[in-house]
């Protein structure tokens, strides 16, 4: 009985934290393990100005990029489209729709489409190079422009959960 009442518990706190962030919900991964900038993503996005890439978005690209500075208004992270005189050498590539099939990432194949899937969905990836870094898997509820609350909480979302540091392999640290 004590088991069943776990389960109801850990039940109801799912169905509670469903309905923070607007129904928003990301899964993070990153890249290989022989590559440890996904431990410090963070400091490594500090420096500089990172390059933005937008595909097939639903609003104009500059409006992803005002929604990424939106999310850090005080500077912590700097955005741009294109390649920046003060670029980091580091990328965020967000193209709207499901992920890639296979084993592909943005980073490794620029020119992939992505398919229309129902509501609003993303994939961002952190690239140093064609190397992937950090990847975010986005969905939320169908946004109507660059305006649309919806659409500046995915934004948000998914770039502070793709500039996450990853402690895992740092146990002590929470």
């Amino acid at each position: 009985m004590h088991k069943a009442g776990a389960t109801l518990v850990c039940l109801a706190g799912a169905v509670a934290l469903s309905a923070c962030g607007g129904g928003i919900t990301t899964v993070r991964s990153k890249g290989a393990a022989t590559y440890s900038a996904g431990t410090y993503v963070q400091s490594i996005a500090q420096n500089g100005t990172n390059a933005v890439v937008v595909r097939n978005s639903p609003v104009p690209a500059q409006a992803v990029v005002d929604a990424l500075r939106a999310r850090y208004t005080g500077g912590q992270y700097r955005f741009a489209l294109g390649t920046p005189p003060d670029w980091n050498g580091y990328t965020v590539v967000i193209g709207f729709g499901a992920p890639p099939v296979g084993n592909q990432n943005l980073c490794q194949n620029p020119n992939q489409v992505q398919s229309a899937t129902a509501g609003s969905a993303l994939v961002a990836d952190y690239c140093y190079g064609n190397r992937l870094v950090t990847e975010v898997v986005s969905r939320g509820p169908a946004v109507s422009g660059p305006d649309d609350p919806n659409f500046r909480e995915l934004i948000g979302q998914s770039i502070a959960e793709l500039f996450t540091n990853d402690t895992s392999q740092f146990p002590d640290i929470p």
